[in-house]
Order: structure tokens, then C-alpha cells, then sequence
């Protein structure tokens, strides 16, 4: 049987959440959008939600509330997705790429102390494929050198710290996605977690091309000329459609959760009797939201294709960053992230997969890597 690496349905449970809204006609806005955000907030220490259009857009919202922009160096994961570090060299800021611990796929906090000079002004943590990184670590950084930190956690919602904290509330700011193949699907869409209500406010405004939506409007619904802009934002709203769809998803995160890391969990020990594959190792007293299973592999692009011609949904995930020339980055050395990418494959684990699933996955890799 095939078996995804995502499950991107919307089923017709989903359908009917959203139904009212279609026959509404209130797509665009309307009360899903404030109610998603209240709903998140909760879930995050309390802490103001701004829902947005797309991931990308979210953190450079991110940037642009920090102050960031021409002449600015960003630390950042050269492995990760270029929806996330475009969004550094969209405010005309530099990224200086950081290693990779290929143990545990977390950022080389060590490392990055090594990358900070005086044009540096934050540091995006990448919680690798839901895998939190060393958020405290990176905290205590960030507070001794001046940076903000942002927390890209687009494929961590439902993660945990050590201290039962969710990752993306030790930022400054935060990230999550809400792409068809995150944890909460709404097709597209993001969350921006803010550090305080004037943050959320403005980029509230800033969401949509800098419009005070208090103030916009006359009494009449028409545009009031006397409504000033004073900052040019985006074109970045979550639509209301979208924003029921992950309300519905959301309910059912913890039921979800509660399977993915059952079937890590019964996997990676399943895992630990096949020579020449080892699960990444998450940091000790964290709980993943484990967007794939992630395993380090010998014999990678062999097992790889097997994988796929058996119908069995696997990925290298991500394309190290550094080798664009349109970052316009200096070159470093990451002998982590060029072991990492040599072995890395991301292998389902989610909680479509049931025992027969699980099992044909681990078969197929035992025999593979066999031959």
C-alpha cells in the first residue's frame, strides 16, 4: 500500500467546518480569523496571534518589527526551506549560515556564537522538521550579544522544551505554519506569535498594506480620505475560509500528537536492530512534533529510491541554502550540515500511519539495506 510522507486531505469532517463560511460569503474576512488567533494565544503563554497569509510572510513581519533591514546580518539554518530564508534577504538584510548538529538536527549554538559580529542583529531558529532546538541556549545568547531571536517552529506546533514550555514561546517572536502538510492543516497560512500587543497591532495593520482597520473607513463603509498610511505593509491576511479550516485541524492537534509519538516512538525501537539507519536523537526532555521521522542512513539515496518505488513517502526535505547565489552570503564552513544532507531521510511517522503501515515501512528498509 502506498503511504504518504504528509497527509494533506481535507476530509469531510473539514469540509463541513468550513461549509457555513463558503455559503456565507464572508471568504476573505470575517470572525474565524480573530477567534484562530485567540485560540493559538491561548495555547502559547498568552501571548498575541497575528494569523497570516503564508509562512514566508510571517517572518519577514518578524524582521520588519525587530528593525531589520539593509547593512543587517541574520543568523540562520542553511538547512531549511527557502520559504523561510527568503524572507532575510526580502528585508535586504544578510544571512550568515549556521551549522547543523547532525546528531539531534539542531542549530550548533556554539557555532553560531562563532558567526555573530557587529552587524549582527538576530538569530532564526529553525526547529528542524518539529525537532525543537536548544531554545534556552539560543535564549541566553541572544539576551548576552543584543539579538532578537525568532523561533521558526513552521513544522513544531505541538512541541515541548524541557521545562513543558511550547516551543515558539522563548522567542521574541515566533513562527507556525499552516501549509497542507504542517500539523494544523488550512491549505496555507501562517501565525505570527509577537512579543506584545503593539507588536500584534501594528502588524495587524502591516498585514494589510499598513491600514488602520479602525480608522479606514467612514461611516458609510467608504474609504475615509482622511485615513493616513503612514507604513506600507503587505498583502498578508489569512482569509476567514482558511481560518476555519485550521480551527477545525486545531481541535484536533492533541489526538494527533499523542499518535505521531506513539509511532515514533514504536518505530525508532524497531529502528535500533537494522544496521547502517539511526533515528535523529531529539534533545533530551523534548517532545517532537516530528513532521517526518528523521533517520540518519549509510546507504541514503539507495534506500531512498527503494523507498519511493515501494510507495513508501520519504525526503531529504530540505536543499542546503547556502548554495544560492542569490543570498549573496559570505561562504563559511558546515562540516554538520554537509554530514547531515549526505545522510538525512525524513520517513512518515504521522497519524494516518496505523500498525500494518508501521510495519510495512520498517520491513522495507530492514530488506533494502540488507542487500
Amino acid at each position: 500500500m502506498a503511504i504518504p510522507l504528509f497527509d494533506c486531505r481535507v476530509d469531510e469532517a473539514a469540509i463541513a467546518a468550513m461549509t457555513p463560511v463558503l455559503a456565507s460569503g464572508q471568504l476573505a474576512s470575517g470572525a474565524h480569523v480573530g477567534a484562530l488567533e485567540s485560540d493559538l494565544s491561548a495555547r502559547l503563554s498568552g501571548r498575541p496571534v497575528v494569523a497570516l497569509s503564508d509562512m514566508t510572510q510571517a517572518i519577514e513581519l518578524a524582521l520588519r518589527l525587530a528593525g531589520i533591514g539593509p547593512g543587517d546580518e541574520v543568523l540562520t539554518l542553511s538547512y531549511n526551506c527557502m520559504s523561510s530564508n527568503s524572507a532575510i534577504r526580502n528585508v535586504g538584510a544578510s544571512a550568515v549560515w549556521v551549522d547543523i548538529d547532525p546528531a539531534t538536527a539542531t542549530m550548533d549554538v556554539g557555532h553560531a556564537r562563532s558567526q555573530i559580529t557587529p552587524a549582527t542583529r538576530a538569530i532564526i531558529v529553525y526547529h528542524v522538521a518539529g525537532y525543537p532546538a536548544d531554545a534556552a541556549a539560543l535564549r541566553a545568547l541572544s539576551d548576552e550579544a543584543g539579538l532578537v531571536l525568532i523561533e521558526d517552529a513552521n513544522a513544531a506546533l505541538g512541541a515541548s522544551l524541557p521545562d513543558g514550555r511550547a516551543v515558539g514561546t522563548i522567542g521574541d517572536f515566533a513562527i507556525f505554519s499552516f501549509y497542507a502538510s504542517r500539523q494544523v492543516n488550512a491549505i496555507e497560512g501562517a501565525a505570527l506569535l509577537c512579543r506584545d500587543e503593539e507588536d500584534a497591532a501594528r502588524a495587524r495593520r502591516l498585514r494589510r498594506f499598513g491600514i488602520d482597520q479602525g480608522r479606514f473607513r467612514d461611516p458609510l463603509g467608504e474609504i475615509d480620505p482622511r485615513a493616513d498610511i503612514a507604513e506600507i505593509g503587505l498583502a498578508a491576511t489569512l482569509p476567514n475560509v482558511n481560518a476555519a479550516l485550521a480551527r477545525h485541524n486545531l481541535e484536533l492537534l492533541d489526538a494527533r500528537q499523542h499518535s505521531v509519538r506513539a509511532n515514533a516512538a514504536v518505530m525508532t525501537t524497531a529502528l535500533e536492530h537494522i544496521a547502517g539507519v539511526e533515528a535523529v536523537r531529539p534533545l533530551t526532555g523534548t517532545f517532537p512534533a516530528f513532521w517526518g521521522l528523521l533517520l540518519l542512513c549509510d546507504e541514503r539515496d539507495d534506500l531512498l529510491a527503494t523507498l519511493k518505488e515501494k510507495g513508501i513517502g520519504s525526503s531529504k526535505l530540505h536543499q542546503p541554502n547556502h548554495v544560492y547565489s542569490g543570498f549573496g552570503s559570505r561562504a563559511a564552513a558546515l562540516p554538520g550540515t554537509d554530514m547531515f544532507i549526505d545522510r538525512i531521510l525524513a520517513i512518515p511517522v504521522g497519524w494516518w500511519i496505523g500498525a500494518a503501515e508501521r510495519q510495512q515501512i520498517v520491513d522495507t528498509i530492514a530488506g533494502a539495506l540488507r542487500k
